[in-house]
């Protein structure tokens, strides 16, 4: 009961949200076979959060109980608004459709809840950096009105993409639940809705796919698509689709496999010194049994397949996470945060490429609800010579955009969703602009009939109209906000080795090359061979061409600059590099790289040649005018996949770290989730078109890497589990009740004693360990929690580096006064001292609180102190 109930109020919450979107998600996503039916919740959620943070940043709205349910108010009335204007239909249509209604419903409630029980097996927030998202949870929690205060810098708000922790401390807020068991049950929230979501994409694209191989059953409208396909091929229509949340959140890479080769004690060393998976040799066991993997993270070691080296053959640090690992490791950052709504994006660029399509004309006039409707397709064909007549601009967003488009809102619609992404996760914001835009630039194509001025015109101005857009709906996050970004710089000696990257991609590379072989054998019966080598080659030469290019273009425009300057000069003179390049001089040190490049290019060749030939693929399908939109889809997600994979070896965005590990981690996240959806719709397409010794062979191929693939959730799974052993809970803090009985009565105390935002002092120290534990667990504002996190945030320690030695000044020092002082510079209320505490300073410097300061909470080792009147 203590899991179930809190896991119920929940469930009902977002049914909730869900519905009261669900009429916009109708009319938005008009051109979807499902109508957006499953992205519904996140839409639902996306636009009550905006709501609530746009009303209390500008002080019109409290962050309070009644707040959100007035922001669920005007989403449900502006959803209704919106469906009435245009069109009805919706409850016929979920009646016609009530099969891929019920598979939504049951997969989603089966996710969160299995989901959930995992959760309750392993719910502890501690390591890792789930302190800070608990510190940024609470926080918010805690704020009346935005920004929220910065819980590890009292008296700043978050700088830091928060979007993702005020949706999260909105349900906790309306459920009212606890935030040390929201926390956990908003991982599976994300897992529920990131499972829903890419089933939902895949099930779109397989039945865009059938509508184009059945026109009898598509003319049927007035029945449901998804009953057609329930009376046709139940199979193909419902269950194949599950291969999406299969491929995106399930599955892990390829290297458990090699972690249970190396415990049962087979490959020699050489191969082992070839493979060079961080740390398996060093640090993994060699038991000689199978599964038995010794204990201990060696499934950390997963999420660093991908081993840079310096120089001297020292390791470096690279993220290659991807989302299982994510889900499993239950922290709850912003990339995954962001998973579901980047689904939504995915949604929005497939409804974009589906709009005027046949199938879509014919799924818009299915029923007389439909009838009167103006079909996209119509507006676009109508409006095609118009548009170029008109010229560019921003009026595209107004009137012009087929988005689909007749007003404002529409456009308003889709920057609100596509900004919502640089507010979650920055990094994913250009990527899905770029798809959309790209999508938007190939529906457009088929009125233009070739590419011109005015349409490349046309294309520029949407993404940069919904790009500024999406910017301005949520500027008050902008104007608080500081980054560590500090421009592009080139990789210059850690190409990526192919063995490593096909661990991690092995699988989907396997799909999509089978995919767009068979999409090309099938194309060469429509076009003629010359045509499609020649785009290939084409597409060649830029893909092998351009990256070095962009590298030497990166390292000029440092040179351009100071920062760059001192950055190329601190290269030239550090020793490792000297004695590696044999001198100090450019020409060297260019020798040693040319050397390096030409030693490993075969990531970068082959990522050249497949993105090549995806790209001609593609292009050759836009001007046969016979593609239909899933394939066309398909191959551009590849496409921008693979390009995201291929950048990372070449260029590498500038931060704190000095490496490419932030922007390999960012990168491939998305390039999985990309590629991993089209993997599942390239296994239907080879499926239903292949026939043979050659389907027979993928058919294997998939299975035995599939199953390789599910090692990593189930031994990994099971071992973070803790073999299931332990009691389960959703309370993230029973750990705390457990082994620090003293500091949880005092973390529940000061929630359930302390209103407001008061300062509270306790003592810093590194990040990644228990210092800034009450700040985190409380939401209260502390004066340092972990420093290299803001730095991180805030791109300079100016203001941590000064109140480090502040802090160690009040608990350190026997001058009262001064203390005093200090005290009343940073508006300090409370002193906690605890264990952390008491290890770190004399017991005689922390006696000097008792006079002149009153106890206003203690038990065992630990005091809470207040500033006296």
């Amino acid at each position: 009961m203590a899991i179930l109930l809190p896991l119920f109020i929940w469930w009902l919450i977002i049914e909730i949200l869900g519905l009261a979107a669900l009429p916009l998600a109708y009319r938005l996503f008009r051109n979807l076979p499902d109508r957006g039916y499953a992205f519904a919740r996140p839409l639902g959620i996306l636009l009550t959060s905006y709501v609530l943070w746009i009303g209390a940043s500008f002080g019109f709205l409290r962050h309070s109980w009644g707040g959100i349910v007035f922001s669920i108010l005007v989403v449900a009335v502006f959803s209704w608004w919106f469906y009435s204007r245009e069109n009805r239909g919706l409850a016929s249509f979920l009646r016609g459709n009530r099969r891929v209604v019920i598979a939504n419903e049951v997969l989603f409630a089966l996710a969160f809840v299995l989901f959930a029980i995992y959760r309750a097996y392993n719910p502890e927030i501690m390591g890792t950096e789930k302190p800070m998202e608990f510190a940024f949870l609470n926080a918010i929690l805690r704020s009346d009105t935005f920004p929220p205060h910065d819980p590890w810098l009292s008296g700043f708000g978050i700088s830091y993409y928060y979007f993702g922790y005020l949706m999260m401390a909105m349900l906790t807020r309306l459920s009212g639940v606890a935030s040390a068991v929201a926390f956990n049950l908003a991982i599976a929230l994300l897992f529920a809705l990131t499972v829903t979501g890419a089933y939902a994409l895949v099930y779109n694209l397989i039945q865009g796919a059938e509508e184009r191989r059945s026109s009898g059953a598509r003319e049927q409208g007035s029945r449901g698509a998804g009953e057609q396909g329930g009376r046709g091929d139940s199979v193909t229509r419902y269950l194949v689709p599950i291969l999406g949340p299969l491929f995106v959140a399930v599955m892990g890479n390829l290297e458990a496999i090699f972690e249970v080769l190396y415990s049962k004690g087979l490959g020699s060393a050489g191969f082992w010194h070839w493979l060079d998976i961080k740390e398996l040799v060093s640090r993994g066991q060699v038991t000689g049994r199978w599964f038995d993997l010794g204990g201990g993270w060696w499934w950390w070691r997963a999420s660093r397949v991908i081993h840079d080296k310096d120089l001297l053959g020292n390791s470096m640090e690279v993220i290659d996470e991807f989302p299982f690992f994510s889900f499993m490791l239950g922290d709850m950052h912003p990339h995954v945060l962001a998973l579901p709504f980047v689904l939504l994006a995915l949604a929005l660029a497939l409804n974009v490429l589906r709009q005027g399509s046949r199938g879509a004309e014919e799924q818009r006039s299915r029923g007389a609800e439909e009838q009167g409707s103006r079909g996209a397709g119509e507006q676009g064909s109508r409006g095609a010579e118009e548009q170029r007549s008109k010229g560019a601009g921003f009026q595209y967003l107004i009137s012009n955009i087929q988005l689909p488009i007749s007003n404002i809102q529409y456009p308003i619609i889709y920057a609100l969703c596509l900004g919502a992404l640089a507010f979650l996760n920055t990094w994913d914001f250009p990527i899905y602009l770029l798809v959309v835009a790209m999508a938007y630039g190939m529906q457009r194509y088929g009125d233009y009939g070739k590419v011109n001025w005015a349409l490349v015109r046309e294309v520029a101005c949407t993404a940069i109209g919904l790009g500024l857009l999406g910017g301005i709906l949520y500027l008050p996050f902008y104007i608080g906000f500081q980054s560590q970004a500090g421009g592009v710089l080139p990789n210059l000696f850690n190409p990526t080795r192919l063995h490593q990257y096909l661990i991690f991609f092995g699988p989907f590379v396997f799909v999509v090359v089978g995919f767009v072989a068979l999409v090309t054998k099938r194309l060469r019966a429509e076009v003629e061979s010359r045509n499609l080598v020649s785009s290939g080659l084409n597409a060649l030469f830029w893909t092998i061409f351009l990256p070095p290019l962009a590298a030497l273009g990166s390292v000029a425009l440092v040179m351009l600059t100071a920062r760059g300057q001192a950055f190329l000069r601190g290269i030239m003179e550090n020793e490792v590099v000297r004695q590696q390049i044999g001198g100090a001089d450019w020409a060297s040190l260019l020798r040693k790289l040319i050397t390096i490049r030409l030693g490993n290019p075969w990531t970068w060749l082959f990522l050249a040649l497949l993105i090549a030939w995806v790209l001609a693929l593609l292009w050759r399908k836009l001007r046969s005018r016979i593609a239909d939109s899933s394939t066309l889809f398909v191959l551009l997600i590849i496409a921008t996949g693979l390009v995201l994979t291929l950048s990372v070896e070449f260029v590498y965005l500038r931060d704190t770290f000095g490496t490419r590990m932030n922007t390999v981690f960012k990168f491939y996240y998305q390039a999985w989730v990309l590629l991993a959806l089209a993997s599942a719709y390239g296994v239907y397409y080879i499926v239903k078109r292949a026939r043979g010794l050659g389907r027979a062979l993928f058919l294997g191929g998939v299975a035995v890497l599939v199953a390789l693939g599910m090692i990593y959730p189930l031994a990994a799974g099971f071992d973070k589990a803790g073999g299931f052993a332990p009691e389960p809970t959703l309370d993230g803090l029973a750990w705390v009740r457990r082994h620090s009985p003293d500091e949880y009565a005092a973390v529940q105390w000061l929630n359930q004693n302390v209103p407001g935002t008061p300062v509270i002092l306790e003592a810093t120290g590194g990040s990644f360990t228990e210092y800034g534990r009450v700040s985190s667990r409380t939401g209260l504002p502390t004066l340092l929690g972990w420093g290299g996190h803001e730095l991180q945030w805030r791109g300079s320690y100016e203001e941590p580096g000064k109140r480090e030695p502040d802090i160690n000044t009040i608990y350190s020092s026997l001058d009262s006064q001064h203390v005093l002082t200090l005290l009343e510079k940073y508006d300090i209320t409370y002193i906690y001292v605890g264990p952390l505490e008491r290890g770190k300073y004399s017991p005689a410097a922390l006696a000097k609180f008792d006079r002149f300061m009153d106890v206003a909470f203690q038990q065992g080792n630990v005091t809470i102190y207040t500033r006296r009147p």
